[in-house]
Order: C-alpha cells, then sequence, then structure tokens
C-alpha cells in the first residue's frame, strides 16, 4: 500500500514538474504558433500600374520578400491600366475612404490628389528624415506640395539623348554636343533632324526650355510674363522654324516611328525614356547599341529633360496607417530597389550600385542626367494647364496663329485655371 502511494506522489509530481515546463515554454515566447494563433494579419491593397514583367518581379519576389520580413501585414496587390479612368477611379475611393491603401501614381499627378487632401502627408512621420538622404533629391522633390512631402520616389526616369552612330560618322562629329545651342548648330550646318513625338510637354519642354523659354514663375502661380515674354515667343520661333526647315520631325502629325528613325539614320537624335531600352529582348538591345550611342540630354543653365517616374502614396483614408508606412518606406530600401532594377526601372535609391547590371549599359547615362532634370510645374491644374499648351503648339505648328498671339492667349488660359482652382 505505501509502494502505491510512493508511485502515485512520483506522478503527480511528475506532471506537475510537466506543466511547469510547458508555462514556462509560452513564457520564454517559444512556443511563436500557440501566440500567434490569435493575432490576425493586417492586410494592405496596393494599386500598381507595373508592366508586366515588373509585376511577375513586384508580386512574385518583392512582396514575399516584405511578408517575410513582416510577417504580420499582408499586401495585396492589384494591377490598373494607367489611364484617366483609373485616376478617376482612384480620387473617387480616396474620397469615401475605401481602398486602395498605397497607390504608385505617376508624378504628374500627385500635386491634384494633395490638394483635394487625399493624401496623407508622409512627411509627418518621425522617421521619414531617415530615408530622404537614400533617394535622388529631384525625385524625391517631386512629391513636395505646399511645404509637405506626399509619398516618396519609387522608381524614376528622364530623358537622353540616343543619336545615330552612323550619322555622327558620316559627319565626323567628333564630340556630341554638351549644350542645347551646340545640338542646334549641328543639326542646322549638316541639315539632320530631330526626332519627337508629338507637342506635348513630355517631348517638348525641354526643347523649349533649352532654347530659352520660360512656363511660368518660380512660385508656379503665374504663367503671364513668362509664357508670353519674348524669350519665350524667341523660343517657340526657334522651334518652329527647325520644324519649317525640315530639322524637327517633318511628318509630326504623322504618328512618327522615332524609334525606327533613329536606327534607320531619318533622324540623328530622338530622346527617350530608358523603356527605349528595356521594352526589348537582349537581342534588340545589344542591335540598338551598335548602331546608338546615348547621352545626357543637352544641358542649358543647368537643366537638360524632363523628369517622370512614379510615386507611392498613402491614402488618406487608410485604416492601416503604421502598416502602409511599413511598406512604403522598405520599397526604398536595397533590397526591392535592386529587385525592380533588374526590370529596367531605374531606382530612386540613390545608393545601389548599378555597375553590376551588365545587361543594362544604358544606366548610367540617366542615372547622370537625373540631378538636373526638369520638374514639371507641380501644380494640381497641371493636365489642365498641359492641354492649353498642346493646344496652342498645334496652332502654332500648323500656323494657324501667330506665336506671339498664341502664347498670350495659352497665358491667360493658364492663369484663370490657377485662379480659378484658388491658388
Amino acid at each position: 500500500m505505501q509502494m502505491r502511494q510512493g508511485i502515485f506522489i512520483l506522478l503527480l509530481i511528475l506532471i506537475i514538474l510537466a506543466t511547469a515546463c510547458g508555462d514556462q515554454s509560452i513564457m520564454n515566447g517559444q512556443d511563436d504558433k500557440s501566440m500567434n494563433t490569435n493575432q490576425k494579419k493586417e492586410e494592405i491593397i496596393i494599386w500598381h500600374t507595373f508592366s508586366e514583367k515588373e509585376t511577375n518581379i513586384f508580386e512574385n519576389y518583392i512582396i514575399p520578400l516584405f511578408e517575410k520580413d513582416f510577417p504580420m501585414i499582408e499586401v495585396t496587390p492589384v494591377r490598373q491600366a494607367y489611364s484617366e479612368e483609373l485616376k478617376s477611379a482612384i480620387i473617387a475611393r480616396a474620397s469615401t475612404n475605401k481602398p486602395p491603401d498605397i497607390v504608385r501614381m505617376d508624378i504628374a499627378w500627385l500635386p491634384k490628389f494633395a490638394q483635394l487632401q487625399l493624401l496623407y502627408p508622409v512627411s509627418n512621420f518621425e522617421d521619414f528624415k531617415d530615408i530622404k538622404n537614400r533617394l535622388y533629391e529631384e525625385p524625391l522633390a517631386s512629391n513636395l506640395y505646399k511645404g509637405k512631402y506626399y509619398g516618396v520616389p519609387l522608381n524614376t526616369n528622364t530623358k537622353v539623348a540616343i543619336y545615330n552612330q552612323k550619322l555622327i560618322e558620316k559627319f565626323g562629329i567628333e564630340k556630341l554636343p554638351e549644350l542645347m545651342k551646340e545640338l542646334i548648330d549641328i543639326v542646322e550646318k549638316n541639315n539632320l533632324v530631330i526626332g519627337i513625338d508629338d507637342l506635348s510637354p513630355w517631348e517638348t519642354y525641354h526643347y523649349f526650355h533649352g532654347l530659352g523659354g520660360v512656363l511660368m514663375n518660380s512660385s508656379y502661380s503665374k504663367a503671364q510674363g513668362y509664357l508670353d515674354s519674348e524669350q519665350s515667343i524667341k523660343a517657340v520661333k526657334k522651334l518652329l522654324e527647325l520644324y519649317k526647315n525640315g530639322n524637327l520631325t517633318p511628318k509630326l502629325f504623322d504618328a512618327p516611328n522615332t524609334w525606327e528613325g533613329v536606327l534607320d539614320r531619318t533622324y540623328f537624335m530622338i530622346d527617350e525614356g530608358p523603356w527605349f531600352y528595356s521594352v526589348n529582348s537582349q537581342e534588340k538591345i545589344d542591335f540598338i547599341n551598335e548602331l546608338t550611342v546615348s547621352s545626357p540630354f543637352p544641358e542649358t543653365d543647368g537643366k537638360r529633360a524632363v523628369l517622370g517616374g512614379e510615386n507611392l502614396v498613402i491614402s488618406k483614408g487608410t485604416k492601416h496607417l503604421e502598416a502602409s508606412w511599413t511598406f512604403v518606406k522598405w520599397m526604398t530600401s536595397e533590397v526591392p530597389q535592386t529587385q525592380l532594377a533588374r526590370t529596367g526601372l531605374i531606382p530612386s535609391n540613390k545608393q545601389i550600385n548599378l555597375t553590376s547590371f551588365k545587361q543594362f549599359p544604358y544606366y548610367q547615362t540617366y542615372l547622370n542626367s537625373l540631378d538636373d532634370t526638369i520638374i514639371r510645374p507641380p501644380v494640381a491644374e497641371w493636365v489642365e494647364i498641359r492641354e492649353v499648351y498642346m493646344r496652342y503648339f498645334k496652332l502654332i505648328f500648323t500656323e494657324s496663329i501667330s506665336v506671339e498671339e498664341a502664347l498670350s492667349r495659352a497665358a491667360i488660359e493658364i492663369d484663370e485655371l490657377l485662379e480659378e482652382k484658388g491658388r
């Protein structure tokens, strides 16, 4: 009997010890699965307009890397077609605090969304200043609106000059033009042609600026006295002269194929973004590099070509503000930025070493141009201003109106837009 009691007491002690050990493992955090079963992941939704190739990298490589680092945040990507309809949809949803939480947005769209108070100012985050130093200055500046930053640059681009190698050799051009004046002298002297696709600001603003034109004042609040100034009139008249003399895309209104034109010697030079290379196969890129040479767009007063790219912004109505910011700032770090670079996109993180990307030898020319880019006026009315710009440039180039009258009318209409929207 005593032996049975002893065995019973021993078993009881062992059970108590086992229970205590189990409790201790939980206290020490060793049973992670038990702890996490009651915790719910935060889901953040991001709308993007990546290409098919870019989407594959973003959704199948980059997002899983983030979710591995931050297991309590789940990222749901939604690919959208880039269009004005997309902009309207984002405005409608953000106005009613509906997802997406994050948007990859064209830099030209940001001021409108900021004016409508639909974006959360990321400069409000205490650690925003910690990521500023890793980013290129001009792309970062595209997020600035009335003293606050409303996003961060995800990927960036600009345009560089792409010359036909055979024409360089044929006309004995020993040095590629570094200044706009040098470019104009070369094309006029040798009766060469510059290829542009249309009369939009993306295609012509840097030529207008390069020839001395000024669209608005430095605070982007007034066009009269600037767009219709003597120097702007002179700049547009020079562009018109080049067009009439055949030095600027003769068939400008017939959808010219400038990409093929610079390869077959129709054009001495075109200016284009990195997609001129990146959308092609490696074999085609090699072929392009045999026939052309790239160089930073000719400079005037320290500025070259127009800045492009996309920013990451956070909807002001998001219910997952901290999680969204965690993802946004992580996307500017080395790992995701390097992955994006593999698609041909130019990273916004200036600390990324792109020399290892031997399949993209064109990268360096674009990087050398980023600090000298022209930012399109960061005003909420930019889309309407762009339409005014294009309408009057078309009237000028079809000689339906004089340069003086066109620029005077355009300046008045732009100022009316700025005043109308309460600037």
